[in-house]
C-alpha cells in the first residue's frame, strides 16, 4: 500500500511550504521599538485611535486604542516580541477564525486566510492590491528585487463601518508565492 506522499510513479508530493507568518494577538499596546516599520499611519475612527504599521520584510502591526485596547501583529518568528499580554498565536496556514470578548462592551473577531497561488495570479494580485491601496488611501509597502519582481507587497486598510472598526491586511510574499489575508473587526456587543 502506498503512503499518502507517494504517487503511482514513486514521486513524493507535498504541499508547498508555508510562508511562516503568524498572527499574534495582544491585550495591550506593544512598544514601537520592537518593530522595524516600512510604513506607518495613524487614524482616528469613532472613539478609537488606530496605529497601522507595515513591517519590513512583510507583515503588519495594528494597535487599536480606546475604551478597549488590542494589538494584532502579523510577523515571521520573532524572539524579541514579549509573552506578556499575548492572548493568542495563530500560524497563517489555511483558514482560521478567532474571536475574543473584550470587557463587557466589545468583541474582537479575526479571520485568516493563506493561499498558495500561481505566478500569473501572483502578478495579477500585485496589480489589484496596488489599485486597492490607492483607492482606499491604505498603508502600502512594496519591495521589488533588482529584476523588478515583487519580493513582498503589504497593504493595510482600516475603516469604520457603523460603530465597528474593520482592519484588513494583505501580504503577498514572492518567494513562497503566497497571499495572506487578515480581516479583523472590533465591534460593540449587542445589548
Amino acid at each position: 500500500m502506498k503512503t499518502r506522499r507517494e504517487s503511482a510513479g514513486g514521486v513524493h508530493h507535498k504541499k508547498p511550504r508555508s510562508a511562516g507568518l503568524s498572527v499574534l494577538i495582544y491585550d495591550r499596546i506593544l512598544h514601537p521599538e520592537l518593530f522595524v516599520a516600512d510604513a506607518r499611519k495613524t487614524k482616528s475612527l469613532g472613539e478609537f485611535d488606530i496605529n497601522l504599521w507595515l513591517l519590513a520584510g512583510g507583515g503588519h502591526m495594528a494597535a487599536i486604542c480606546g475604551p478597549q485596547m488590542i494589538s494584532e501583529v502579523a510577523c515571521f518568528p520573532n524572539t524579541n516580541l514579549p509573552e506578556r499580554g499575548l492572548v493568542e498565536r495563530l500560524p497563517c496556514k489555511g483558514d482560521k477564525l478567532f474571536d475574543l470578548p473584550l470587557g463587557e462592551d466589545y468583541h474582537y473577531y479575526l479571520a485568516l486566510n493563506e493561499e498558495h497561488i500561481s505566478e500569473a495570479l501572483f502578478e495579477n494580485s500585485v496589480q489589484e492590491l496596488l489599485r486597492l491601496a490607492e483607492e482606499q488611501a491604505a498603508v502600502l509597502s512594496h519591495r521589488r528585487n533588482e529584476l523588478g519582481q515583487t519580493e513582498y507587497l503589504s497593504v493595510l486598510v482600516a475603516q469604520l463601518h457603523r460603530r465597528a472598526i474593520h482592519v484588513e491586511g494583505f501580504h503577498l510574499l514572492g518567494e513562497a508565492r503566497v497571499v495572506i489575508r487578515t480581516q479583523s473587526v472590533l465591534e460593540p456587543k449587542l445589548r
